[in-house]
């Protein structure tokens, strides 16, 4: 009976067709695969940068006198004094811009931590103390640290509950979109001085250029630049005789 449907070619052809199936399914998930893999490389190399990064700034903050005071010495020694002063002006703008920034940082932090628990608690939901710490924390960490503080969210809720851990996803999500198109700014543009637009565009372009410590430092950068392009302007005005 198989000899005779085998005369029309039919297992030929299935034979065929389940091999162009998985021709076509191997030539679809190769690019997905690769895409993701380079993806999380991207993601691990950005966050060992980053880890990285905080474990040198933890030391040069330990030891910020020190650092201070020899580049103090260096400024004096090449400069003539009057462009040692200015130089050592523009350096406590740059220090007092970042000082800003980290407080605008760390109290944008807390309230989004805050946030986070009182959702939490409205939903019912399990360790809302240590999801909003999680979120909190990982919320001082640029572009990715929402989505890293999303994650152990989402599985400590999906253990007992897997449709409420899609709620909890995505309630953080959108408390995340919040603080970054509106809380963040806000508070940031209040602490260095600068609007909540150019407080987006600035991260923008420094992730575009820079990215994760470009993201990083584009705010505080960009409060030095407004500080330093203010006083260029004052000074000019004054040159000329112009009242502002």
């Amino acid at each position: 009976y198989l000899k005779e449907i085998d005369k029309y070619g039919i297992f030929d052809y299935i034979k065929t067709s389940i091999d162009e199936l998985f021709s076509k399914l191997g030539q679809s998930i190769s690019p997905m695969i690769n895409k993701t893999v380079t993806q999380l490389i991207s993601l691990t190399s950005n966050l060992i940068n980053f880890v990285l990064g905080s474990i040198i700034s933890v030391y040069i903050l330990k030891d910020k006198e020190y650092f201070a005071n020899n580049l103090n010495k260096l400024t004096y020694a090449i400069f003539p004094v009057e462009k040692a002063d200015s130089v050592t002006e523009m350096f406590k703008e740059i220090k007092k811009a970042f000082s800003k920034f980290l407080v605008g940082k760390l109290l944008d932090s807390f309230i989004i931590g805050i946030l986070c628990f009182i959702g939490c608690i409205i939903m019912r939901v399990r360790y809302a103390l240590l999801i909003s710490l999680i979120v909190g924390i990982t919320n001082m960490i640029p572009y990715f640290g929402p989505f890293i503080g999303m994650i152990p969210a989402a599985i400590i809720t999906v253990f007992y509950s897997p449709f409420k851990a899609l709620w909890v996803t995505i309630f953080i999500f959108l408390l995340q979109q919040f603080d970054g198109l509106y809380l963040g700014p806000k508070i940031l543009g209040i602490q260095v001085g600068l609007k909540p637009f150019w407080i987006i565009l600035s991260i923008l372009i420094g992730g575009g250029f820079f990215g994760v410590w470009g993201m990083l430092f584009a705010v505080p950068t960009a409060a030095v630049i407004r500080i330093l392009l203010g006083k260029y302007i004052d000074k000019q005005f004054k040159q000329k005789g112009i009242s502002r």
